[in-house]
Formats: C-alpha cells, structure tokens, sequence
C-alpha cells in the first residue's frame, strides 16, 4: 500500500498537465482530465497529498469528498474550496458528473503588496473552513472572470500577459474577501481564538521591533512554547512563523514601493544590521534583498 505523501510543485505539475492555460507559476483549467495518465484521479485517490501552490476550485457540478487535516469536507455546486501551500489533503471521492473550474498559483506569482495583512487573515480562515459555499451572482461574476483568464491567456503574444492575469487574480481574491467578510459569523470564540486574535493584532503594530516570541509571549503571561503551541492549533502555523511572514512581507513591500535603501530597510525593521537583514531575507525567500528590489523594478 503506497503510505508516502506525494508532493507537486509547479515544476512537476507542469509535465502533468495538458492544458495550454498557464504562465509562469499559475495554471487554469475546468476539465479534470486535463491531466495526463500518470495523474489522473483513479491513481490519487486516497492518497495524502501535499502542493507547493495555492489552490482554488469551483464545483460547477456533482461533488467532491476529500480530507483536509484531520477534517472531511464535501464540496458540492457553487461551492469553492481553498486549499493552502503545504496543506496535505486526500482525496476520497469525485463523482461521475463532477465539473470544476481550477486555479492554482504559487505564492510569487500573487503578490497582494499593501493588503498582505488582508491576505494573512484570509489564510487563517481558510485554514479553519476551506470550503464557501457561493452565492448566485457572485458565482456568475467569478465564473466570467475565469473564462476571461483563459481567453487572455490564449494571447500568448501579449507582452503583458503575465501582469493581465495577475489583476484578474486580484479581482477574484478582493471578490472572495468581501464574500467572507460580509458572511463572516459572529458567534462566541474560544479563548484560544480571543489569544490568537490578540497575538495578530499585537503583531501587526509590534513585528517591526519585536520579533522574539518570548515578547509576546509575556504580554498573555505564558511561555513561548505554549503560545506558539496554541497559535498552531488556532491558526495551523506557530507563533515564529506568523512573526516571520509578517516581517518578510513588508520587507519585500519596502524593497519594491518605496526609495528607501536595503540599510534603511534594515534599520525600519528592527535588524541589528545589514547582513543580519540580508541572510534572514535570503533565508526564506531563496534572494538577497538587493537582488530582489532589482528583479522588482525590471
């Protein structure tokens, strides 16, 4: 019995996949054959499996069983389901019937900028409910959008091409946001949830200083072990890894809309100095930060 987790990234996936509709790090497709054999879904289903890219599907019709974590999830019509980078996820069922329409992208190629902050706490949502279910005119809106993708990516002449879909995407994922945020329940939250909305608020007006979990561990008077064990059951991430996105997030806003310089940047978020900044940067996004504010600009 085949027990290892399967892991797809954009390189592996882009041998898999028939279909023309792609640009760099970002696929479309509506039929589930698009695949080839090796990938077809007979072979993964009830298999764990893990991407390096962001997924979103729309069920046009039938359903979709799959377990995310340790939860199962029905996805039905006019439902859409996210599933996060890294996430492992399996795949229990698909109907005879079933027809989606599918993006996947990495996290390079969405690049929100000012409204990371937005994008981090759609994140833990969709972490705790992946799936939405849509309404009528929203659904026809995301639907022509998609179709508008996959005309646009058809030009594969437009020198611009890349920069099209992305405000496409964008379009899509402010839809989404307003989706949620208008549905968002307002019903009684854990303590666990109370923490971790602190934690992120406390975050967001501290990260630039304080970057040591013990920091904010003191302000719940709890020790940075437990805190960041909570924030993971919370969120699906630990406490050092929220401080981080927070940090690599707005240095990579810096680097691409503002004049100030790589030492500056350093010194506005809180490094003890430039090769501190530099190694931290590269660490986790594979390029120096000056690398990346020149690639930015091209």
């Amino acid at each position: 019995m085949k027990r290892d987790i399967q892991f797809y990234d954009y390189y592996s996936l882009h041998g898999s996949v028939n279909s023309k509709s792609y640009v760099e790090n970002f696929f479309i497709f509506d039929d589930i054959n698009s695949f080839t054999g090796g990938f077809h879904s007979n072979t993964i289903i009830n298999y764990p499996i893990r991407l390096g890219m962001a997924v979103a599907i729309i069920c046009r019709k039938g359903h979709m069983k799959l377990r995310i974590g340790l939860e199962d999830f029905v996805v039905e019509k006019d439902m859409a389901l996210i599933i996060l980078p890294e996430q492992i996820f399996q795949l229990a069922e698909i109907s005879s019937d079933f027809q989606l329409s599918c993006i996947l992208f990495e996290n390079s190629f969405f690049d929100i900028q000012n409204d990371f902050k937005i994008a981090l706490d759609l994140q833990n949502y969709f972490f705790r409910q992946p799936c939405i279910k849509l309404p009528d005119k929203e659904m026809k809106e995301i639907m022509t959008i998609f179709e508008l993708i996959k005309e646009k990516i058809e030009e594969n002449r437009n020198l611009f091409l890349k920069e099209i879909v992305q405000t496409y995407i964008r379009i899509l994922f402010y839809n989404v946001c307003n989706i949620l945020f208008k549905s968002k329940e307002k019903g009684i939250k854990t303590r666990k949830e109370e923490i971790f909305e602190e934690f992120i608020s406390l975050l967001s007006q501290n990260f630039r200083k304080e970057q040591n979990i013990g920091w904010y561990a003191g302000k719940f008077s709890l020790t940075p072990k437990y805190l960041s064990k909570l924030i993971y059951e919370v969120s699906g991430k630990h406490a050092g890894e929220w401080i981080r996105d927070y940090v690599i997030l707005e240095a990579r806003a810096l680097l691409k809309s503002s004049s100030l310089t790589v030492q500056q940047i350093s010194d506005e978020l809180g490094f003890s100095n430039q090769s501190h900044f530099g190694s931290y940067f590269k660490r986790y996004t594979g390029v120096s930060p000056r690398k990346y504010k020149y690639i930015r600009k091209e």
